[in-house]
């Protein structure tokens, strides 16, 4: 019986849930149910990001703890999901302690087999809660991010962790043109491809200290991105570093939305070939 591990997007647990969730999850789930008629081995996973700034500002909205606040959402999330039938085999939370387990574990790989990948430097830019990420000029209209306009963009100078995210373009475009990674529809594979082709910039992968995530192995100073953080999850879920994760090891298909097209074709697979994995 050959195995399938499916993946979505997990959501973020800053509000509650809605119609665009559900149109990612029910999509998948159709995928999972035919997988399963086939008769392959399925493992079906979903979840929720709740390392964020955008948490800590809801919690702080709502006069509770970030803890607090993403156990509430966990249980409307839980609760949608149950109604829509979803057949999720998983369903995982990046305050878990076998993610932040994975997240340590990945970060401390990376060091050893490729220890010029991750480097200490300044960054200055204008950062965007709603995508959790620092924007790049190509990426910003008229003094607002392109998919959060309402937000104001934040200037944030500090001192993190980066990865050599440059590294790797010609391994990406390789793999992704040899069809070895594929990326569908091509109207996005296009998309990535030319990303990939106007060069890549290394990428912060820490942020200074903050209340909540994980900490930064070997530096307890600056804590893990949440980026960088929560697209692990797909391993983790797994068992990830314990011996067996690579009976779903590797994922077989990760359905996610065209706002982060850039995270699952670009960083994420950068990240497992820094790794070695």
């Amino acid at each position: 019986m050959p195995k399938f591990y499916l993946t979505t997007a997990i959501d973020y647990s800053n509000g509650d849930p809605h119609l665009g969730h559900a149109l990612e999850k029910v999509g998948a789930d159709c995928v999972a149910r035919y997988r399963r008629l086939r008769g392959d081995d399925v493992h079906f996973l979903m979840g929720m990001d709740e390392h964020s700034q955008s948490v800590i500002q809801a919690a702080a909205r709502a006069s509770t703890t970030p803890q607090v606040w993403v156990d509430r959402l966990a249980t409307r999330f839980e609760s949608f999901w149950s109604r829509l039938l979803c057949t999720n085999d998983d369903w995982i939370r990046t305050t878990e302690p076998r993610h932040a387990c994975a997240v340590t574990d990945l970060l401390e790989r990376i060091a050893r087999q490729n220890p010029d990948d991750l480097f200490v430097a300044e960054y200055e830019g204008l950062y965007c809660t709603g995508c959790e990420e620092f924007k790049q000029d190509s990426q910003i209209v008229n003094g607002h991010c392109i998919e959060h306009p309402s937000l104001e963009l934040v200037r944030t100078r500090e001192r993190n962790h980066f990865f050599r995210l440059s590294r790797y373009r010609d391994r990406l475009l390789e793999l992704i043109t040899s069809s070895e990674f594929r990326i569908e529809p091509s109207i996005r594979r296009n998309e990535v491809l030319r990303l990939l082709e106007s060069g890549l910039q290394d990428i912060s992968v820490s942020r200074v200290r903050q209340p909540w995530g994980i900490p930064f192995p070997s530096d307890p100073e600056q804590t893990v991105y949440v980026w960088f953080d929560a697209l692990i999850n797909y391993l983790s879920a797994t068992g990830f570093p314990d011996p067996g994760y690579e009976r779903l090891w590797p994922a077989d298909l990760h359905i996610v939305g065209k706002g982060i097209t850039r995270f699952h074709c670009v960083i994420w697979p950068a990240m497992l070939l820094a790794a070695g994995l």
